[in-house]
């Protein structure tokens, strides 16, 4: 099959992780179908220098647009669809008990059930070719930290979902692989930013002497995150390796950040690594030590 006709959908393309891929793709001569929310978002992606950069309205929680951009493959890739980026996502920094149940659906809904949905939906296509399916988790994915229960949670389902399928789909020989960036330098953090002020604001007075200052050292933790001198693009140039590898690995990890935070899991004990933590966010008691 020659490398035009090698169609890809990204979902989550509006900015950071996924425009980088989509752009980069494009490049290397994939027909990549990005997927944004908006038609204002879809107008600043399209670029007359990349015909084969198609943005597309596709918000993935909405089962009439998914089943859109299948019909779109079908009528315009006969031959197949010869891989899915699963990368939309949403973030949430917030203290697991002061998340509601509304936000924390809505972030498994987004990070956990629409990837799903995605697979579902493009299994079809993806046979044809066979195709391949690399999901966006995160270091959070693999471990829990502080302020991020709800949002490791929704990754580690995704990473569950990942292990299952790669086996399940092995009749079909279609690879399932995982890219687990840390910190990567995104608009993600400034959210966040926005979103830790507010939160913090908000904190029962009750519950101040306890959550003050975890709330306050995730601010610290943030900030580096936009600094991170690890790019989108380095993330995108992953995804490239992961469609076009013979042997696609199961797990990618990006950044030295992640791989020192996976280094640090493998070798340090689990109740100790919860003490180094809880001393990281300044909520170790004299008496702990």
């Amino acid at each position: 099959m020659s490398q035009p006709s090698r169609t890809v959908l990204v979902t989550g393309c509006s900015s950071g992780i996924g425009r980088a891929t989509a752009k980069l793709l494009a490049e290397k001569g994939f027909r990549v179908l990005a997927g944004v929310r908006s038609s204002e978002q879809a107008a600043e992606l399209s670029q007359p220098n990349l015909p084969t950069l198609e943005p597309i309205i596709l918000d993935v929680t909405k089962q009439d647009h998914i089943a859109s951009v299948v019909e779109l493959i079908r009528k315009t890739s006969p031959q197949g669809l010869y891989g899915l980026v699963n990368n939309a996502g949403l973030g949430m920094p917030a203290a697991v008990e002061l998340s509601t149940l509304d936000e924390v659906r809505q972030l498994l809904e987004v990070n956990t059930i629409a990837p799903l949905h995605m697979i579902q939906a493009c299994l079809p296509l993806l046979r044809l070719v066979p195709g391949r399916v690399v999901n966006m988790s995160s270091m959070n994915g693999t471990i829990a930290l502080p302020m991020v229960g709800a949002y490791s949670a929704s990754k580690f389902a995704l990473e569950a979902l990942s292990d299952s399928l790669r086996v399940e789909l092995r009749p079909w020989e279609i690879p399932v692989s995982v890219i687990r960036p840390g910190q990567i330098g995104t608009s993600i953090f400034a959210k966040a930013r926005e979103d830790l002020e507010r939160r913090s604001a908000n904190i029962p007075s009750e519950l101040k002497n306890g959550y003050d200052a975890m709330y306050a050292q995730a601010s610290k933790f943030n900030e580096r995150g936009i600094r991170s001198s690890t790019s989108p693009e380095k993330v995108a140039a992953t995804v490239l390796r992961a469609l076009e590898a013979k042997r696609p690995k199961l797990h990618y990890v990006v950044g030295l950040d992640a791989f020192g935070l996976q280094f640090a899991k493998s070798i340090i004990p689990s109740r100790l690594f919860s003490r180094i933590l809880a001393r990281a966010m300044k909520v170790l008691k004299p008496l702990d030590d």
